[in-house]
C-alpha cells in the first residue's frame, strides 16, 4: 500500500496539470461536441449496407433508391468534422482565457476565436485542388475545397490552426492601442466586432503572408507538410498494435488512480482513430475491403467491456464468488450501470481505484482483450469495425452494432466476458482472504 501511495502522490499532480493543461483541454471538449454526429453518420452507413442495399431485402421490397441518404447524412457529418472540431477549439481555448480572467475586457468574445480559426483553417488550404471527373479523369479546379481536408484527414491542420490563431488573437487582444473603441449606444455586436478588428485582421495577414511565401518558395502547401510530419506518423503510432496496447494500458492505469484516462488521452488518439473508422464507414458503404482494425469503436466494443478498466466481468466475479457482504452490495448496486459501460459506482465505490488488489486486473486485462480480439480480427473470425455505437450501448449489442451486424463479435465478446471472469476470480478471492485476516465477519 506504501508503494501505491508513494506512486499516486507523484502521479497525481503530473495527471492533473495535463488534464488541466489549456490546449488538451480545448481539443478534448470539440471532439466531444463531435460524438453525435459520429453516431448519426454511423447509423445511416448501417441502414444503407443492411437495410437499403441488402440484396436480401430487395428480394421483397426494392429500397435501393434511399442508398443516397447515406451520402446525404455523410456530407453533413463525417465531412465537415474538421470544420467543427477548428471553430469549437477555437472557442474552448478563448473561453479558458476569459474564465480563467488572463483577459478580462468585457468585449472580448470567443466566438470571434473561432470564426477566425475556421478562416485560418481556410487560408492554409491550396489554391488549386485535383478532382477526379465522372469519366474517371482528373483535372485542377480553382475555388474547391477538398473534402480530405474538411473531413477527419484535416484535423491535423484544423487543430494547428485553431491552436495557433487563437493564441496569436488573445495576445493581440490585450494590446490597448489595436483596439477600436465605439462611441456609446452602439448594438453590442457592432462594438465587439470593431473591438476585435485589428487583432483579428492581423492574424489572418499573418497566416496569408505565411502561405504565401511558402507556396512561392517552395511550391509546397501546409497540409501536405502537417500530414507529412505530425499526422502521419501520429497516426501510424495510435493505429499499431503497440500503441493501441500502450494508450490502452495507459488509459486503465490513470483509470486505477481515479482520473479519467480516456479523456486525459482523448486529445492524442481521437483525430486518427477518427479518420480509421471514417475510412472503414465508406468502404464499407461501397462495399469494398475494410482496411482498418484498430478504430475508437474497436477499443470500445472489446477493451471496455462494462467500462474503463472492464468492471462488468470483475461485478460478475463478486457476486459470483465473494463472501464480502461490502463488495456484494456494491456489486449488486453496480451491476446495472455496467451493463451501460458507466463505471464509477464500482470504480469509487467498491473501491477499485487506489486498490492494490483490483488495480492490477483492471490495469490489465483490458489489454489481453484488445489482443484476443485483434488476432481474431486480423485471422478473418470476426469483421472488422465499421461503426459507432453510441459509447453507453450495452456489451455485445455494442460489438455487433459497431462490426455492422457480424454476430460472432458479439459470441467473442461474450466468451471475453467469461475469460475476464475468470482472470478475476483470483483478486477477488484474494480480497476476501485480506477481509478474513483483518478479522472482517464472511457471509455464507
Amino acid at each position: 500500500m506504501k508503494f501505491v501511495d508513494k506512486l499516486s502522490e507523484k502521479l497525481l499532480p503530473i495527471v492533473s496539470k495535463i488534464n488541466g493543461q489549456r490546449h488538451l483541454l480545448a481539443i478534448r471538449d470539440a471532439f466531444i461536441i463531435t460524438m453525435p454526429l459520429v453516431m448519426a453518420a454511423s447509423f445511416m452507413v448501417l441502414l444503407n449496407a443492411l437495410v437499403f442495399s441488402n440484396a436480401t431485402v430487395q428480394k421483397f421490397v426494392d429500397l435501393s433508391f434511399l442508398s443516397d441518404l447515406a451520402v446525404i447524412v455523410n456530407n453533413g457529418t463525417m465531412s465537415i468534422l474538421a470544420i467543427v472540431v477548428c471553430y469549437n477549439i477555437g472557442v474552448n481555448l478563448a473561453n479558458y482565457y476569459i474564465k480563467s480572467k488572463k483577459i478580462d475586457d468585457p468585449s472580448f468574445n470567443a466566438v470571434h476565436a473561432g470564426v477566425l480559426s475556421l478562416a485560418t483553417m481556410f487560408i492554409l488550404m491550396p489554391i488549386n485542388t485535383t478532382v477526379t471527373l465522372a469519366d474517371g479523369a482528373t483535372a485542377d479546379v480553382a475555388g474547391v475545397f477538398p473534402q480530405a481536408l474538411t473531413s477527419s484527414s484535416g484535423l491535423a491542420t484544423a487543430m494547428i490552426c485553431a491552436l495557433l490563431s487563437t493564441e496569436l488573437f488573445v495576445h493581440l487582444a490585450k494590446f490597448k492601442k489595436l483596439k477600436i473603441k465605439m462611441p456609446d449606444g452602439v448594438p453590442p455586436a457592432v462594438a465587439t466586432s470593431f473591438n476585435s478588428l485589428v487583432p483579428e485582421v492581423l492574424v489572418v495577414l499573418v497566416f496569408g503572408i505565411f502561405v504565401f511565401v511558402l507556396k512561392t518558395a517552395t511550391g509546397l502547401n501546409v497540409p501536405d507538410l502537417i500530414n507529412l510530419a505530425i499526422q502521419t506518423p501520429l497516426k501510424g503510432f495510435v493505429l499499431s498494435v503497440p500503441g493501441m496496447l500502450f494508450l490502452q494500458f495507459f488509459s486503465d492505469f490513470l483509470w486505477v488512480f481515479g482520473m479519467h484516462g480516456s479523456s486525459i488521452l482523448a486529445p492524442i488518439k481521437q483525430a486518427p482513430m477518427l479518420q480509421s473508422i471514417e475510412e472503414n464507414m465508406t468502404a464499407f458503404q461501397n462495399h469494398q475491403a475494410i482496411p482498418n482494425i484498430i478504430t475508437e469503436p474497436f477499443a470500445n466494443a472489446f477493451g471496455l467491456i462494462g467500462g474503463g478498466g472492464c468492471i462488468l466481468p470483475l461485478v460478475i466475479a463478486i457476486l459470483w464468488v465473494s463472501r464480502r457482504r461490502d463488495e456484494r452490495q456494491i456489486a449488486k448496486m453496480g451491476l446495472t450501470t455496467c451493463l451501460f459501460n458507466i463505471t464509477e459506482p464500482v470504480m469509487f465505490g467498491l473501491p477499485v481505484v487506489m486498490n492494490p488488489i483490483f488495480m492490477i486486473p483492471c490495469a490489465i486485462i483490458p489489454s489481453i482483450n484488445l489482443i484476443i480480439a485483434y488476432f481474431a480480427t486480423s485471422v478473418g473470425l470476426i469483421g472488422k469495425t465499421v461503426a459507432a455505437a453510441p459509447w453507453i450501448t450495452p456489451p455485445v449489442i455494442q460489438s455487433v452494432i459497431a462490426t455492422g451486424g457480424n454476430l460472432m463479435a458479439g459470441v467473442l465478446t461474450v466468451a471475453l466476458i467469461v475469460l475476464d471472469v475468470f482472470l478475476f476470480l483470483p483478486f477477488v478471492m484474494a480480497s476476501n482472504k485480506a477481509a478474513q485476516m483483518r478479522g472482517d465477519e464472511l457471509i455464507g
